[in-house]
């Protein structure tokens, strides 16, 4: 059952990792078609800088959780390499299970909260001409933040049952 859930998340990461570089091509032709209508055509678009920072925020957010699985977010392990290694497992897992996971579990909880929020609100950015609805953008982050906070759990959970505390899933 451990392993079966261990699974999912790792697969659910892999795949929001997919999302995330999806993100990042929408990113990059949008630009590329902003750069383009703007400076050969001089129609520059109403749409481009909420497409900008939302696919940038989507982006990172779909990928932080791979990241993670993958041990790739920066880090100082001064202290923990020069401990034993079976001490140093116990300490991440702790500090990811007792701290990092509730964190980000409440973080999550507040993102769907908002997420909700925006939904039933008709929330619209404010501050754009194109006025697009909040809520997918805020959708995306929250579910990030919730693969975030179960990826960070299962790194946590392995750190204590493996010898090493990440996968090297590709």
């Amino acid at each position: 059952m451990t392993i079966m859930f261990f699974n999912l998340v790792d697969q659910l990461s892999k795949i929001s990792a997919w999302l995330s570089k999806l993100a990042l091509i929408i990113l990059a032709v949008a630009m590329l078609y902003e750069v383009i209508a703007r400076y050969v055509f001089n129609a520059s678009t109403i749409w481009a800088f909420d497409i900008s920072y939302m696919a940038t925020g989507i982006a990172f957010m779909l990928g932080v959780a791979w990241t993670a699985q993958v041990d790739g977010h920066v880090k100082v392990d001064v202290l923990s390499s020069l401990m034993p290694k079976r001490i140093s497992r116990i300490i991440t897992g702790i500090a990811y299970i007792v701290v990092l996971f509730p964190t980000l579990s409440l973080v999550a909880w507040f993102g769907w909260k908002k997420s909700l929020s925006a939904f039933t609100t008709n929330e619209v950015e404010m501050v754009s001409t194109w006025a697009p609805k909040m809520w997918p953008f805020y959708t995306c982050i929250a579910f990030g933040l919730t693969l975030l906070a179960l990826q960070v759990l299962v790194i946590g959970l392995r750190s204590f049952i493996d010898n090493t505390h990440h996968n090297k899933a590709n």
